[in-house]
């Protein structure tokens, strides 16, 4: 079943004509198995598979930045999926890239027909075991290393198709573009894109559950009722063996010089 999603880019209340950026992405971007569609102004790319939209990413952030995005948010890159709409309003240059990928991989889901969506039994089972669970089951491990930055993120979805995910962040100080000043410890970001600096007190690696113990401050911020946030793990065992060293990787590249949890990866 096809995945896709729409994007759109708002400048100040308007939307922008995406005419530049499609010629733009024609012209420089292999669009192997990835079906481009426009409604009005905004443009819609599905694929067979997630992996095949992630030549997007490049070409969508320098849209988005050539419109200088500044903090007061007035420059919006707005992404339409299956959940709904989300938007990025700011990022540092060289981290544009990285944000755009997290979104497509997030918001990105099954485009349904009429009468394809899940019923409404499935939404509520969903909702129900979201108000009484916290954390979600994942089924897809990402790992990203562009050098700079070295990303981990489970991704995986609920019974009503809603996307779920959970990636940790560090940049590593051997890089030549390393600022200190920009560095201030690993961050954890979920799907509804709300980043926690250091917001771990203990991470621990079971053979089909990676536990998290937020701090306080993590636990508020995220809004969830338990400081204690599971991810259950479908994915293959030597997946599970990548991430436990991808993990011990990414805790490890501050050294001494950053703060990091209590480990227990086994």
């Amino acid at each position: 079943m096809p995945v896709g999603f729409g994007v759109s880019l708002v400048v100040r209340g308007q939307t922008v004509d995406p005419e530049g950026m499609l010629a733009t992405l024609t012209r420089d971007v292999t669009l192997n198995n990835i079906d481009v569609d426009r409604v009005g102004d905004v443009v819609w790319f599905t694929a067979d598979e997630l992996g095949d939209l992630s030549v997007l990413a490049a070409p969508l952030a320098g849209w988005w930045q050539q419109h200088g995005p500044s903090v007061a948010g007035g420059v919006a890159l707005r992404f339409v999926g299956p959940d709904g709409v989300t938007e990025l309003t700011y990022s540092k240059p060289e981290l544009a890239v990285e944000q755009v990928q997290r979104h497509i991989n997030v918001d990105s889901g099954q485009l349904y027909g009429p009468g394809e969506a899940p019923g409404p039994i499935r939404r509520l089972t969903a909702a129900l075991l979201r108000r009484t669970r916290n954390g979600f089951t994942a089924s897809e491990l990402l790992i990203r290393d562009e050098g700079s930055l070295l990303c981990v993120a489970l991704a995986g979805r609920d019974l009503d198709d809603r996307p779920r995910s959970l990636e940790f962040q560090a940049f590593n100080p051997a890089h030549d573009d390393y600022d200190p000043d920009d560095d201030d410890g690993y961050c954890l970001v979920t799907e509804h894109h709300v980043p926690v600096v250091q917001g771990l007190v203990t991470l621990r690696l079971t053979p089909r559950v990676l536990r998290l113990h937020l701090a306080d401050g993590a636990a508020r911020t995220w809004g969830v009722r338990s400081a204690i946030y599971p991810v259950r793990l479908h994915i293959e065992n030597h997946e599970i063996e990548q991430l436990r060293l991808q993990l011990r990787r990414l805790f490890s590249v501050g050294g001494d010089r950053l703060p990091v949890p209590k480990l227990e990866l086994g």
